[in-house]
């Protein structure tokens, strides 16, 4: 019996080892875990709602600002006057209020750049919290950091750090204008002194035609989207704030000036010089906050705009569902027509064709399209041209307006002046729809055969 008894005592030692053992692994992974989380504590730098905070003191080597917050708007009060990234001054107080660092080091303040490192100090009504931004480290993975009520240097991730970039670049409003799309009423582009487009919104917000060129048949959604080109763009980089010398930007001699205007009935202007460097870049002066910035080239294409940015590039005569009859002189012919619109019937020279017919009425409606659908290469509200020989000549009787008269001038260079009942238009017209393969010509010549007249 004394075997089993061994054998019985062994297994119960052999138990109460392991049972040891289990118990002394499991305080172990308790001590580890309660150390892991003292030190993950020991890296959470800040705790604060974040929605308490109503100041903020900024330094950044010459730069130093501070910071109030009126309800939800957040305004310089002392420093340098510049419109704020509302959005990215949130960012910065939602960040450090949960702010919790990757490492703690040890070592001098001026190998980590925190020997002058740039400081923001967040303000709420009962306390404050001091953050101090040196280098990043030379990885380029992490920015070292201090705070006010600690000794120990701490890393954080660059992502991270980078949201606590605290000089112009970051701080300023990347709009160069202080307005919503509806909320601008107008603009005026100036170039080398002269203005080359004015446009503006009438009391209820509808565009009107670009001052000077009323009349003309206008694209008003191109407005709209002019606006849309404003609104978006993004300042790249903060140069100079009041700077004492233009013409170190090439500003002196802008290549143009825009002067936006808003529905509160405040102007603003900026000057925006030639490309410069890989001419991807363009200086921007932006007057209200007296500040030289740089915006993206591709972006500054509002300067080159015109009235002919926002006039339609076709030119409409009567639809032929407004026409009883019309006469044509073009080409070395003379051509009468009549029609009924609602029959879909009429005569040529006095011969009958019916368009009921699928393939005379495609070859007629293609005709008649190419004759009452210009194409427009320029417009010119100051000039009055004479009509003299013009090479084209139609008189639309229309069941509406009465008689339409329309003669095209040759003005050279496959161009020609557009005159309507004997006024010249303003609207200066393509002559390579007159004559040539998928011309006036060419159709007109495919719908009288297809109708089988002469």
């Amino acid at each position: 019996m004394k075997k089993p008894i061994v054998a019985f005592g062994a297994l119960v030692l052999a138990a109460g080892i392991s049972v040891g053992g289990y118990l002394a692994v499991r305080d172990k992974q308790k001590t580890d875990e309660k150390k892991k989380e003292e030190k993950a504590q020991g890296l959470v730098l800040f705790d604060f709602d974040e929605t308490s905070i109503n100041k903020m003191e900024i330094v950044s080597g010459d730069e130093k600002y501070t910071l109030e917050r009126d309800d939800s708007t957040w305004e310089i009060t002392e420093g340098d006057q510049f419109p704020l990234e509302q959005d990215y001054i949130n960012l910065i107080c939602s960040y450090a209020s949960d702010m919790t660092a990757s490492a703690e080091y040890s070592g001098s303040l001026e190998d980590y750049g925190l020997d002058s490192p740039s400081t923001v100090t967040l303000y709420s009504d009962d306390d404050s919290y001091t953050i101090n931004v040196g280098k990043i480290s030379p990885t380029n993975e992490y920015y070292y950091v201090q705070t006010g009520d600690r000794d120990g240097i701490y890393s954080m991730r660059a992502l991270n750090g980078s949201i606590l970039g605290l000089n112009k670049k970051f701080l300023r409003s990347k709009s160069i204008i202080p307005y919503t799309d509806d909320e601008i009423a107008g603009f005026t582009i100036i170039k080398d002194g002269k203005t080359t487009l004015q446009i503006e919104r009438d009391q209820n917000g509808s565009w009107l035609d670009p001052i000077g060129y009323e009349g003309f048949n206008v694209d008003y959604s191109a407005m709209s989207s002019m606006t849309s080109i404003f609104t978006r763009i993004v300042i790249q980089d903060v140069l100079e704030h009041e700077p004492a010398d233009l013409s170190r930007y090439g500003l002196d001699k802008p290549k143009g000036e825009c002067i936006i205007k808003g529905q509160d009935g405040e102007e603003h202007q900026i000057l925006v010089s030639e490309p410069y460097g890989n001419k991807d870049y363009s200086y921007v002066y932006i007057s209200d906050d007296d500040q030289i910035v740089s915006c993206y080239t591709g972006d500054m294409k509002f300067l080159d705009y015109t009235p002919m940015n926002f006039i339609q590039d076709t030119y409409k005569l009567p639809d032929y569902n407004n026409v009883k009859g019309f006469e044509l002189k073009f080409n070395g012919r003379e051509d009468s027509f009549t029609f009924d619109p609602d029959k879909n019937t009429g005569t040529l020279n006095g011969s009958a064709f019916d368009i009921n017919n699928d393939e005379l009425s495609v070859a007629f409606q293609t005709f008649y399209t190419s004759m009452n659908t210009l194409t427009v290469t320029s417009v010119d509200s100051e000039s009055d041209h004479e009509l003299k020989d013009p090479i084209l000549t139609a008189v639309y009787h229309t069941i509406s307006d009465g008689d339409v008269t329309c003669d095209i001038v040759d003005a050279g260079d496959k161009t020609a002046y557009l005159f309507i009942d004997g006024k010249y238009s303003g609207y200066n017209i393509s002559t390579d729809t007159l004559t040539g393969k998928n011309s006036l010509v060419n159709f007109f010549e495919k719908f009288r055969d297809a109708a089988g007249i002469e």
